[in-house]
């Protein structure tokens, strides 16, 4: 099940990355790109929408 809000994504991506999966399987198990992957890997709340 793919999480709800943005905030929840990027708390299930920074958990998979610290059981050691890769960063391109991350992306393919949420469909997102490197670059959310990155994001979520260095901030824990995502940037205010504009």
């Amino acid at each position: 099940m793919l999480p709800k809000s943005k905030v929840d994504l990027y708390a299930a991506i920074r958990r998979d990355a610290r059981t050691g999966m890769s960063l391109r399987a991350v992306m393919r198990k949420y469909g997102v790109g490197f670059e959310t992957v990155q994001r979520a890997l260095v901030s824990a709340l995502p940037e205010p929408r504009k």
